[in-house]
């Protein structure tokens, strides 16, 4: 931890600094150059988002949103916290027994686009005597994703789990 801290909080050690690129283009494409991956990540807007800037169908390509790719950023972060969670316990993930769909909330206030709350469904394939274990790891699981830790004093972040039992192979 670092000596040097904002009011009576200690601010952690930085150990990685993102460095990510911009390329702004027309109609509200923005092009991403992000660590690690070879090719840009094109960002723009689509129906609901283009609809609240009022542009006119035809006005912009469809892209994902920055903030899809918020919500998308979060549910891919606490997909992989969880799944590792669950596999520490020997609940099995792979062969599509974890399955995880994020809903983002997008509100408006004072003419600015934000996300409300991201809901996280969790749906999970199991022997029904994992249900407990599963449960318990779903209360505690995500204060170890790094992306949700990032956004929840922001964002009401909220994981609910959609359980399955299966018959034990």
């Amino acid at each position: 931890m670092s000596a040097t801290g904002i009011g009576s909080e200690v601010a952690p050690d930085v150990v990685y600094q993102s460095h990510v690129r911009v390329d702004a283009r027309a109609g509200g494409i923005k092009l991403i150059s992000l660590p690690g991956e070879s090719e840009p990540v094109t960002m723009g807007m689509h129906g609901p988002i283009a609809k609240h800037y009022k542009l006119a169908e035809g006005a912009y390509t469809p892209h994902a949103s920055t903030l899809d790719f918020v919500v998308g950023a979060a549910a891919g972060c606490m997909t992989g916290t969880l799944g590792r969670a669950l596999a520490q316990s020997n609940i099995p993930v792979g062969d599509g027994r974890l399955q995880v769909e994020a809903y983002g909330e997008i509100a408006a206030e004072d003419g600015v686009l934000f996300i409300r709350r991201i809901r996280v469904l969790a749906h999970l394939k199991a022997e029904a005597s994992k249900r407990e274990q599963a449960d318990r790891i779903i209360a505690q699981y995500a204060m170890k994703c790094p992306v949700y830790r990032s956004l929840y004093k922001s964002i009401e972040i909220t994981t609910e789990l959609d359980f399955q039992p299966i018959n034990p192979a």
